[in-house]
């Protein structure tokens, strides 16, 4: 797995923009694509989880909590905090609305939206802090996932799996009997008092993911071409068949973690028709632009309500699609990339 996967980027690049226009079109009451695109957060988690997993995993005993948790901090933090400086004052302007109280402040900066603290406040409402719930959850939930992970691999190798197997069956109980019936697409819901269910979501995803990196690591022989195309074609297929409807069924939500990683698993052989088709500089520009684009594309959304754009015509989705794609490229050159140097140094 050394070395950058272009096809990963470019699934997590179509993922981030299937995030963005399903949000482009329902947000705005015109139900145009299936309800399936909230999915595409889960391909991200497990992916995290996947690729975090091998970064731990490499460094072994040399792994250290707080380091962990401060690299994540910063690898976040940049992209998310631009988002928010050129999103939330002109919501607050429009709208007339309150600036942030301290405990808000205090929120934004540890990026702790889905601490259930100050249910009063409007603000972790305001996008992007609304869908900055699954970066929150991607955080916190990390900085005690992985650290137990590296404890188990340095001390209980053998306990790894069954440990992070019944995390998954324990988290996939509880999203199941979710009282609200929202299956997948669940937010700031709280399961008992202090427990986010973006949490117990979180724990799902990173743990198929971490599962997946573990059946990838002692694959001791890849397989041959002939299996990770057809296997990869499969994936894509399924998913068309299964999620691709109006009328899909909802507890199939549950399914597309365990499709996701099975699918990041065939890919990260960096073989078969999928990978070679997909792994271009295309990919590249897909895979840099992602984390910008999911966080601001509600900002475009926002201003498109303003004028009250007719997302019924064809030219305001394109016009979207280039003020989403051109702000994500320019947030990635002066924000992302910048400070991802500072961080490997």
């Amino acid at each position: 797995m050394a070395g950058r996967n272009l096809s990963l980027d470019f699934f997590r690049g179509v993922m981030a923009l299937l995030v963005a226009i399903g949000h482009f079109y329902y947000w705005n009451a015109y139900i145009k694509i299936p309800l399936s695109f909230i999915l595409a957060v889960d391909f991200f988690l497990v992916l995290s989880g996947f690729v975090i997993c091998h970064s731990v995993t490499r460094q072994k005993d040399k792994f250290d909590s707080i380091s962990f948790a401060k690299k994540r901090w910063l690898r976040l933090f940049p992209v998310y905090i631009a988002c928010v400086l050129i999103t939330v004052p002109p919501v607050l302007w429009y709208k007339n609305l309150d600036g942030p109280n301290l405990f808000d402040m205090a929120r934004i900066i540890t990026i702790s939206q889905m601490i259930p603290l100050n249910s009063g406040s409007h603000f972790p409402l305001i996008e992007p802090l609304g869908i900055a719930y699954t970066i929150s959850a991607e955080l916190w939930t990390g900085i005690f996932l992985f650290p137990l992970y590296s404890f188990l691999l340095t001390g209980f190798k053998n306990l790894v799996f069954p440990v992070f197997m019944l995390l998954i069956i324990w988290a996939l109980i509880i999203l199941n009997n979710e009282p609200g019936n929202n299956f997948m697409n669940i937010h700031h819901w709280l399961y008992g008092q202090f427990l986010d269910y973006a949490v117990i979501r979180c724990i799902f995803d990173y743990s198929i993911g971490i599962l997946a990196y573990i059946i990838f690591s002692r694959s001791r022989n890849m397989p041959i071409s002939a299996f990770l195309s057809s296997a990869q074609l499969v994936c894509i297929i399924a998913w068309f068949l299964i999620y691709c409807k109006f009328d899909y069924i909802r507890n199939n939500e549950f399914l597309a973690p365990f499709l996701f990683a099975f699918f990041i698993y065939l890919l990260s052989f960096k073989a078969g028709v999928v990978y070679k088709i997909t792994a271009t500089r295309f990919a590249a520009f897909l895979g840099d632009i992602s984390y910008p684009a999911y966080l601001i594309h509600p900002f475009w959304i926002f201003i498109l309500q303003i004028y009250r754009a007719n997302v019924h015509k064809a030219y305001i989705v394109l016009l979207y699609l280039f003020l989403l794609i051109s702000s994500a490229w320019l947030i990635n050159r002066l924000v992302e990339k910048p400070c991802l140097k500072l961080l490997r140094k």
